[in-house]
């Protein structure tokens, strides 16, 4: 019985495990098809647009990592159904093979015990005992004979259910994975489609070199007049961070510096009322008390001078990956440093991140802190917030809702988007730490 209840725990446990890796699967496999759903949306808008462009390029780029994670998954799935088989096959062979050896042993127990059925029999071997302890022994034999045979029948019959439970998952377990297969198809027949129309947009863009190039090159001359501005402003807030600094400073040494005249003036004064004797005792000297101000933590950045600015540039600093993105709805269309398209001499290089999304859509503060300054890039709007030693700066705005030295919280909204030269809607992002530009996508969570 013992040795049943065993094998009963570890097919449950196993079951239970396998249940869980498929149900993971199937959630990372739905979530992804829902990203692939929303991109699909959002090229059907953009498509709209007779012209070409970078941003529909990447976006058919995603879906495409997407559908091969997604096909990815579904192989997984797959493997963890041929287990799932392996393992029902296993279990009914060996399910199949106690049962059997339980059924026969269970019918030589009955075969011995219709033959010697007998009261006769019975009485026999009882008073065949020695001795009275002897008789009391074989009796709760007896007894202990039958409750084994009634054991023998219990076990044999929920073996025998097992094994039918066993024959039951193998058959859904076969249906799963036919329906699996066929999600396979699907999506490998979407990849053969995403691939194509990636095809067909590259060959498009290629066609356009010479005006995509000239884009490129009139985006990079506001690109580095946005990023001109940003480093006066964030010299201009190091400068003026480094000059409250310094005259904190020297209002503490002057504080110190006038405390210890006082002390001084007031121990000449005791010194005259209390002249010295014959003995030439001295009179004790008093000095005032000189209460020290605590000092903010030294930091190597002057933006973090106070401590209010250096809580808040940790806490910026520790939600690093969970940033909300600065829209509800768009999508990075061009990425962080350089980039290529590949069939065609189109490149180009930003310290940012270019996000398409429709024109007039909310933009977001993505973390609480100071506007800084709000200033024109090609006829845009920027609005630049300090955040510790941290900046974020949203260019390429319509309008803007805020203005310079107004404190913002996070998820305020800050502006709204404007377009870029071929009139799509379209976001610049940058990230700052002092005046080092940094990749903002690790920083944002996952849409």
């Amino acid at each position: 019985m013992l040795k049943f209840l065993l094998v009963v725990c570890c097919t449950l446990l196993q079951m239970a495990l396998f249940a869980q890796d498929k149900n993971e699967l199937e959630r990372k496999r739905k979530q992804t098809l829902q990203e692939i759903d929303m991109l699909t949306r959002q090229y059907s808008d953009i498509k709209k647009n007779q012209k070409q462009s970078i941003g529909q390029l990447t976006l058919i780029q995603n879906k495409i990592r997407l559908r091969n994670e997604v096909i990815n998954t579904i192989n997984k799935q797959v493997r963890a159904i041929n287990g799932d088989i392996n393992t029902s096959y296993v279990e009914m062979r060996r399910l199949k093979k106690d049962l059997d050896t339980l059924k026969m042993t269970y019918a030589h127990n009955v075969v011995y015990a219709y033959k010697n059925r007998s009261s006769y029999d019975f009485l026999n071997f009882l008073f065949s005992a020695t001795n009275f302890n002897d008789a009391i022994r074989r009796i709760a034999y007896m007894k202990a004979y039958r409750s084994y045979r009634a054991e023998q029948l219990e076990v044999i019959n929920k073996t025998e259910l097992m094994y039918r439970d066993k024959i039951a998952q193998l058959t859904n377990a076969r249906k799963e994975k036919s329906a699996v297969l066929t999600n396979q198809s699907k999506e490998m027949g979407e990849l053969v489609k995403d691939k194509e129309e990636q095809a067909s947009v590259v060959n498009n863009l290629k066609k356009r070199e010479k005006e995509i190039n000239k884009d490129i090159a009139t985006k990079k001359k506001q690109a580095q007049q946005l990023q001109a501005s940003i480093s006066a402003v964030i010299k201009r807030e190091m400068a003026a961070a480094k000059k409250e600094a310094e005259d904190r400073d020297r209002a503490e040494r002057d504080r110190i510096a006038n405390a210890k005249k006082e002390a001084d003036r007031i121990a000449k004064e005791n010194a005259k009322s209390n002249p010295t004797t014959t003995t030439t005792t001295t009179a004790p000297v008093v000095t005032a008390p000189v209460v020290k101000k605590e000092e903010p933590k030294k930091t190597e950045s002057y933006l973090e001078y106070n401590k209010e600015d250096l809580a808040l540039g940790n806490s910026f600093e520790s939600s690093k990956g969970r940033l909300p993105f600065p829209v509800d709805n768009g999508y990075v269309s061009i990425v962080f440093g350089p980039y290529t398209i590949p069939g065609t001499n189109i490149k180009g290089s930003q310290d940012f991140i270019t996000i398409a999304s429709p024109a007039g859509t909310s933009v977001k503060a993505c973390f609480e802190g100071e506007v800084v300054s709000v200033f024109d890039v090609g006829g845009n709007t920027a609005v630049m917030i300090k955040h510790g030693k941290y900046f974020t700066t949203y260019s390429n705005l319509s309008s803007a809702n805020v203005n310079k030295g107004q404190t913002v919280k996070t998820g305020q909204v800050i502006g709204r988007v404007g377009t870029n030269i071929d009139g799509d809607g379209e976001l610049n992002f940058v990230l700052a730490r002092e005046n080092q530009m940094i990749n903002p996508s690790p920083w944002l969570r996952g849409r």
